[in-house]
C-alpha cells in the first residue's frame, strides 16, 4: 500500500483497514447467506444523508480499491461496490448502486458501480457507454436469483 515510496498516513491506514474488513464481511455474507438474506444490501437507502466533506469520498474510493487489490479473497465489482457503499453510508454520503450488462465474447457480462451526486465513484465515466444499465431497484431486478 505504498504511496510514491512513502508510508501512508494513519488516516489512510485506518481507512484501508476498515475497507479490508468491510470487504471481508461483504464477501462472507454473499458466500454463506442465501440471496434472500443479503439482497437488502442492494436496496436504495431510505433517506439521503448529509454527506461527508469533498475529500472524504475519493479517500474512501481509494481505500476500498486498495483493500480489494490486497485482499486474501478475490473482490469482484459487486463486492467492491457494496463495500464502498457501506463505508459511504456510515458517513452519511448519498449514493446509488448501478448494475449493467453487455455482450462479451463468452456471453452476457454483468458489472456493478456506484454514483453520488451524478458522478461515478468507482469506475471510469464511460462505464455507462460500455454497459447497458438495468433500470429499477437492483434488489428487485435480481429477485429471480432468489432460491
Amino acid at each position: 500500500m505504498a504511496n510514491s515510496g512513502t508510508s501512508p498516513g494513519p488516516r489512510a491506514l485506518l481507512l484501508f483497514t476498515e475497507a479490508w474488513f468491510t470487504l471481508l464481511w461483504i464477501d462472507l455474507g454473499i458466500r454463506l447467506l442465501p440471496f434472500r438474506l443479503w439482497r437488502r444490501w442492494l436496496e436504495p437507502a431510505d433517506a439521503a444523508g448529509e454527506g461527508a466533506d469533498g475529500a472524504a469520498v475519493p479517500a474512501l474510493v481509494t481505500a476500498t480499491e486498495r483493500a480489494a487489490r490486497h485482499h486474501l479473497l478475490p473482490m469482484n465489482c459487486l463486492r467492491r461496490s457494496l463495500g464502498l457503499r457501506r463505508l459511504l453510508r456510515r458517513r452519511g454520503v448519498p449514493e446509488r448502486l448501478h448494475l449493467g450488462v453487455r455482450r462479451g465474447e463468452a456471453g452476457l457480462e454483468a458489472h456493478a458501480w456506484l454514483s453520488s451526486g451524478g458522478r461515478i465513484l468507482n469506475d471510469s465515466p464511460d462505464v455507462t457507454r460500455r454497459y447497458a444499465e438495468l433500470r429499477g431497484d437492483p434488489a428487485r431486478v435480481l429477485r429471480h436469483f432468489d432460491s
